[in-house]
């Protein structure tokens, strides 16, 4: 009998809401702590508390693709719905099919979601088409964005900076001083009632997306 998918939804929605404490936690103590607590936690180091936040989320969004992806090689099933793999028979174990998918390899990224949806391409058969396929080309442009501001957090060389500064224009208009992710993050979504985060609208984001793969 197959396997049933982990609720991968809630692993994320858990992970997510504990990387928002964070950043909320940084603003409560800003706002309610003495002199010396605002003097340490200036509005530049709640910036990066934010960013912080963010590759926290980030994190349990690319684990939540990889568990899909590898326990569909596995046919396990959600919702009555089973991955077809390419090769026409499904791996027996999760160590096996981890060991397919990195092909001799360490390790594989997932924090590209086009290069993510030819891999889904590569190892799925186009019958449904694969689930974690379908979630990313649901909202491909904002998951890109996305994943742009996560290089911008990890890495300083000046293409990550312009790609940002790309994503951030076409995302909410302007760009942010010194590109810095964190001031993005920590700006407010245009016209949102309740007013709202960008990094917390992020989060919503990457949450409907999981919710389309299980």
């Amino acid at each position: 009998m197959p396997r049933q998918m982990p609720r991968l939804d809630l692993a994320f929605g858990a992970q997510a809401q504990s990387a928002l404490a964070i950043a909320r936690a940084g603003e409560v103590a800003r706002i309610n702590g003495g002199a010396g607590v605002r003097s340490e936690l200036t509005e530049a180091r709640l910036i990066f508390l934010y960013e912080v936040a963010f590759l926290r989320v980030f994190a349990a969004w690319e684990i939540c693709q990889e568990e899909y992806f590898i326990r569909g090689l596995c046919g396990f099933t959600i919702g009555g719905h089973q991955e077809v793999p390419s090769s026409g028979a499904y791996t027996p174990t999760l160590a096996a099919a981890q060991a397919t998918v990195l092909q001799g390899r360490p390790f594989i990224l997932w924090h590209n979601p086009t290069k993510v949806i030819a891999r889904c391409q590569s190892f799925f058969q186009p019958v449904g088409p694969c689930a974690l396929e379908n979630a990313l080309n649901g909202n491909l442009s904002r998951l890109e964005q996305i994943a742009i501001i996560r290089h911008r957090v990890v890495h300083d060389q000046h293409d990550a900076k312009k790609n940002f500064d790309n994503a951030s224009a076409g995302l909410t208009g302007r760009t942010y001083p010194a590109s810095r992710p964190g001031r993005l993050l920590r700006d407010h979504v245009p016209g949102s009632a309740p007013q709202q985060r960008w990094l917390s609208a992020l989060v919503d984001d990457l949450q409907i997306a999981v919710g389309r793969i299980v």
